[in-house]
């Protein structure tokens, strides 16, 4: 290929010509595209790339359209590659095919060019009556404004993170710069819990059960994952401590399936099908089936014994149709299901490094396996302080099993206004839920035992319905992108709970932090007061041999409404300024106070080119994060909205030969903080509540260095290193002090993602995750927090080892077997450990 600048001013100069070409006519293509050599013949397959028609780099996403003569239109999606997206054209079968081809021409197209082609098949005298045209245009999906600083993550990296065949999506977030990986699923975006917003396929999703362990999306379904932690466009609200935008797979105009098969240490086994092709000639169809097992399926409570009550599955079902009545419009239809069954697991015991704080035996493992409570005196007199030689949950036969499903379905309408004016409309249904039984031996709440490792015999349903409808519209004029949208999202949840308390300490606390769930009866009284036990919680003595259902019943809205502009005003200035206003209320049949808040966040982000390789952003976001509809939060007052301040300041330079840096620092002052743990605190049950804290402060500095391989293959690596601190303030929301630090706070994050690709598809890869420990990893007496680091390795052969359509790899999750605690004995997180290695062989085909 000629250079760029060469190829830049050649395609300029070519946009919306036509060009007929055959063997005769191959040095004009040569000198007009600098892509084929003058005097080579055509071969009878040809790769497009895809140029932005103002950068002139690779369109990180793109179509091409194909018309042949008397036949309708072809469509061909170039897909994510690094650095240019191509796909591949069998001219002397007149069909498009996507699977690639080693030696193809490389025929480059800018945006919105046209040029026409004529088979030359060596095979074949030259068909000067048939031509084809094909058409260049930006792919309908959301590209992100200059203002904003995001990472994008493609399929091949998508997989490396979540892994071939299933996988959680969340994985693929963590070791992004900015993030602390926590247990259960739980990743904290700068500083913030789980607020983090679904944006698929450009339509906003309502918001999900928090400690669900499913994806909402499968990572199998996804063609390319934008991840935004800052400077957020008024577009985006809801829940925004960060935004994962969703571009699902593409339609595809031929035929065609893959099977993936994985399976490994811990009995598990991986299964994904995929199928995707045409409907007649304006539709297409894409399906995905996914299959999950395993014994080892959450972060255990303890390093040694794993797979203690600890299998779980989970399925996942997508759909997408897409159909174009004509050349302006595009109806989507989109279905997404993922159910899925966890098995809570048990304690088994801890060695005897834990004794100082509890091996894991009794209420909330604070009692040790010869039964003794570490830094209690068993002769004070308080309920439970004394020895009590008790077995470990596992051996008592503690049995909790948690199923799970987010689902939701979207019919999106698409239409082309006119030369730079689009508008969206869609209707969404999402349904959440999570149920919890269990199988433990029957409790006699008149006769309770004081201490038991088994700690409740829960039954909790909960569910959350969301009908949404959004819309946008876009319009360009002159230097600027205006756009304007709206948000309608009407709630309902219900939930019901129902907590047998399997020993008196449980009781106790029960009594304490949620009255409502315990069963009738009285505080014991003594000459000094209340009786307290041993963690001082006043002695309960129930009267009724039940405890009630607790039915609740929440439905409210959320409402929001924007106005945008993306606007140029000078060549290396470009701002991105607008207002968000927000609404919401809730109401619940628990007689509190009815939550109904409102707020208008302005947004101003600000990029500003130094040189043509250096971009400086500076931004202010109001934010307002909507709380979670069902969360059980039955404990305090209503869950208020958060309301953030956000400042970002970046820079980032393009260093050539594929290489970037880039530099943040943001500062965010919350009030009503929200965080999500777990309802009893310390207990492990799978049930999670909301609290409101009265102010968070969180601050923090981001550096990563990015380089992209300078064809299909190379190196490419993705380094990233962040410091910051998250520290809430004043009260929560029953009125007790805050913590000194939030439970997530984590001060040194390092991730690292390192590949190489051989020209043949096969790759090599491995990534590596470091932290230096939650605030809540600290085991006591101590203090010091825990780090812990992870490093997985893949490797996967062409795609074309199988006899021409399939593939094996193998991969090797926490390579070196670290086991190190993530928490212990939090009242938001409970104990966990890191889940022991993983060894998993893959076998894929495509047919």
């Amino acid at each position: 290929m000629s250079t760029l600048s060469t190829l830049r001013r050649e395609a300029l100069r070519l946009r919306s010509a036509r060009l007929a070409f055959g063997p005769a006519s191959m040095a004009l293509l040569a000198s007009a595209l600098g892509s084929l050599p003058a005097g080579a013949a055509l071969a009878p397959r040809v790769r497009f790339l895809v140029l932005d028609k103002q950068s002139h780099r690779p369109l990180p996403g793109a179509q091409v359209e194909i018309a042949e003569d008397g036949h309708a239109p072809w469509t061909l999606w170039t897909g994510l590659i690094r650095p240019g997206p191509t796909v591949a054209f069998d001219l002397a079968r007149w069909r498009p095919d996507q699977r690639g081809a080693e030696g193809a021409e490389l025929v480059t197209l800018v945006e919105g060019q046209t040029v026409a082609l004529q088979s030359a098949s060596p095979a074949e005298p030259p068909l000067t009556e048939i031509k084809i045209v094909v058409r260049a245009t930006r792919a309908p999906r959301r590209t992100p404004s200059p203002t904003t600083g995001s990472t994008t993550l493609d399929t091949t990296q998508i997989a490396r993170k979540t892994g071939a065949v299933g996988g959680r999506l969340t994985n693929a977030v963590q070791g992004t710069a900015g993030v602390a990986a926590d247990s259960a699923g739980q990743i904290h975006v700068r500083g913030e819990h789980a607020d983090i917003s679904y944006v698929v396929d450009g339509i906003p999703l309502p918001d999900t059960l928090s400690g669900r362990q499913s994806s909402i999306v499968s990572p199998s379904t996804i063609r390319s994952l934008e991840i935004l932690t800052g400077a957020f466009a008024p577009e985006f609200g809801g829940q925004a401590a960060a935004v994962l935008n969703v571009e699902t797979q593409p339609g595809v105009s031929r035929a065609e399936a893959g099977l993936a098969v994985e399976a490994g240490s811990f009995d598990t086994t991986n299964l994904d099908l995929t199928a995707a092709g045409p409907l007649g000639k304006r539709a297409s169809y894409v399906f995905d089936f996914g299959a999950t097992r395993t014994r080892l399926a959450a972060e255990p409570q303890q390093p040694d014994n794993q797979t203690a009550h600890n299998t779980g599955s989970d399925l996942t079902e997508f759909a997408k149709l897409r159909f174009a009545p004509g050349k302006r419009d595009a109806l989507t239809f989109t279905l997404s299901r993922s159910p899925g069954t966890l098995e809570v697991n048990n304690r088994a015991g801890l060695g005897a490094r834990y004794a100082l704080a509890g091996q894991g035996f009794g209420f909330q493992g604070l009692r040790n396996a010869d039964g003794s409570r570490p830094g209690v005196d068993p002769d004070s007199g308080l309920l439970g302080a004394g020895n009590i030689l008790l077995p470990s949950q596992e051996r008592a036969g503690q049995d909790i099993t948690q199923r799970e499903v987010s689902e939701f379905a979207t019919l999106a309408w698409r239409r082309q206004l006119g030369a730079g004016a689009t508008s969206n409309l869609a209707l969404t249904l999402l349904h959440s839920g999570q149920d919890v039984h269990n199988h433990n031996p029957a409790v006699d709440l008149l006769n309770l035992p004081v201490d038991n490792s088994i700690e409740y015999n829960p039954t909790a349903i909960r569910n959350v319905h969301h009908v949404q409808i959004a819309g946008n519209l876009a319009s360009a004029h002159g230097r600027h992108q205006l756009k304007a949208g709206f948000v309608l999202d009407d709630q309902v949840g219900d939930e019901s709970y129902n907590l047998v308390p399997a020993s008196q300490l449980a009781l106790n606390q029960l009594a304490a932090t949620a009255p409502g769930l315990a069963p009738a009866g009285a505080v014991l009284t003594g000459p000094n007061g209340p009786l307290l036990d041993v963690n001082g919680n006043p002695v309960y003595r129930p009267s009724s041999a039940s405890t009630p259902n607790l039915q609740v019943h929440r439905s409210g809205f959320y409402r929001a409404a924007y106005l945008q502009d993306t606007w140029r005003p000078f060549r290396r200035t470009t701002f991105n300024y607008g207002l968000r206003g927000d609404w919401y209320r809730q109401t619940q049949s628990l007689g509190q106070a009815v939550v109904d808040t409102a707020d208008i966040s302005p947004r101003l982000n600000l990029s500003y080119a130094l040189d043509r390789l250096t971009l400086l952003r500076a931004s202010y976001n109001r934010i307002f994060n909507t709380p979670p509809l069902a969360q059980g939060a039955v404990v305090g007052q209503p869950i208020q909205p958060e309301l953030v301040d956000q400042y970002d300041i970046s820079a980032e330079r393009t260093l050539g030969g594929g290489q970037s840096l880039h530099i943040a620092y943001y500062v965010k002052q919350i009030r009503n903080q929200v965080d999500t743990g777990l309802l009893i605190p310390g207990s492990q049950i799978g049930i999670y509540s909301a609290v409101n804290f009265q102010y968070g402060g969180v601050h923090g500095i981001e550096f990563s260095y990015d380089v992209a391989p300078r064809g299909r293959s190379g190196f490419d690596l993705s380094l990233n290193y962040s410091y910051s601190i998250a520290r809430p303030n004043g009260l929560d929301n029953t009125g007790a002090p805050v913590p000194i630090f939030n439970d997530h706070d984590q001060r040194n994050t390092v991730g690292l993602d390192l590949g190489y690709t051989w020209k043949s598809g096969a790759a090599i890869s491995a990534d590596i995750n470091y932290g230096s420990g939650l605030a809540s990893s600290a085991i006591a007496p101590s203090a010091l927090r825990n780090p812990r680091s992870q490093v997985n390795f893949q490797l996967a052969s062409s795609p074309r080892l199988l006899w021409g359509h399939g593939s094996v790899g193998l991969s090797v999750d926490n390579l070196f077997d670290d086991r190190t605690v993530i928490n212990f004995e939090s009242a938001f997180s409970g104990t966990r450990f890191q889940e022991a290695r993983r060894v998993l062989c893959t076998v894929k085909g495509s047919f």
